[in-house]
């Protein structure tokens, strides 16, 4: 009797396995799995009246972020904003991304339409100015880039002589409050031309970047450059070369007395007794 009910029991547990087996599907058969989020796609402006498609700088936008989202290359994202190596960009600017076709007004019908003559344009040089924006900062980690919370160096200077020769401008820095001035001193009503643009760094400071920065300044242009330098390393551990060349004298002139201390008693001792010698 008793085997009879525990293979009843095998039983019963095995017909409901088999009927939890042969539900499921069916439970799961309607449901359909939950869609992707679908990533947020580049909003690309339109382009204006003039077909160029222009982009503004948003907070911790970078060159290679906007050229990857735009689906250009870096190389040509600088070329089109006539970028160097050494400037940088800040919430705000405008940017070009590319040319698009603007848009058109409805004509009107053909039969209604006049052919008029146009007369071919003559090319004429573009003259105009720009703005050369330039800030000396102290780069206190010494990693040649502007973190938050590092000063304007003062007592530098900024000079911008055109390829001739001339010297187009210059400028003593000062303490600055980057908050209100986060660019730097602007020499601005720069004639369109190419520039080099240099810094001296104040004495006992060493650059953490390069100092001489070539600039192709067209009409209506505002560069934007930055220079590092951080105390050099006499300065910055409270003591000179000059302090460590003393104290050396010190030593050394301890040694010679005591030097010359040990010879006279030797000399006395061999006076003394002479066979000490023998």
């Amino acid at each position: 009797m008793l085997q009879r009910m525990k293979t009843l029991r095998y039983l019963m547990l095995a017909g409901s396995c088999l009927a939890v087996l042969l539900v499921a599907p069916l439970a799961f058969a309607g449901a359909e799995p939950a869609p992707y989020a679908q990533p947020t796609a580049f909003p690309t402006p339109t382009p204006g009246p003039d077909g160029r498609i222009l982009y503004t700088v948003q907070v911790d936008d970078s060159l290679w972020r906007i050229a990857a989202l735009a689906g250009i290359s870096l190389e040509q994202l600088m070329a089109l904003n006539r970028i160097q190596p050494g400037d940088f960009i800040i919430p705000g600017m405008q940017l070009e991304l590319g040319v698009g076709g603007p848009v058109q007004p409805t004509g009107a019908p053909a039969s209604f339409l006049t052919t008029a003559t146009v007369p071919a344009a003559t090319a004429t040089p573009t003259v105009g100015t720009g703005a050369i924006c330039v800030l000396l900062f102290e780069d206190v980690d010494g990693d040649g880039r502007l973190d938050s919370g590092e000063p304007a160096l003062a007592g530098g200077q900024i000079s911008i002589v055109n390829f001739g020769g001339s010297l187009a401008a210059e400028y003593a820095t000062k303490t600055l409050d980057l908050e209100l001035n986060p660019s730097g001193f602007c020499f601005e009503d720069l004639t369109n031309a190419d520039y080099n643009v240099s810094a001296a760094v104040p004495a006992g400071y060493n650059p953490t970047t390069g100092l001489n920065v070539g600039v192709s300044l067209n009409p209506g242009d505002i560069k934007y450059l930055q220079f590092g330098a951080q105390p050099s390393a006499g300065l910055s551990n409270g003591t000179g070369s000059g302090g460590r060349s003393a104290l050396l004298g010190l030593v050394g002139a301890l040694l010679l007395f005591a030097a010359a201390g040990l010879g006279y008693y030797a000399t006395r001792l061999t006076k003394k007794n002479p066979r000490s010698l023998r």
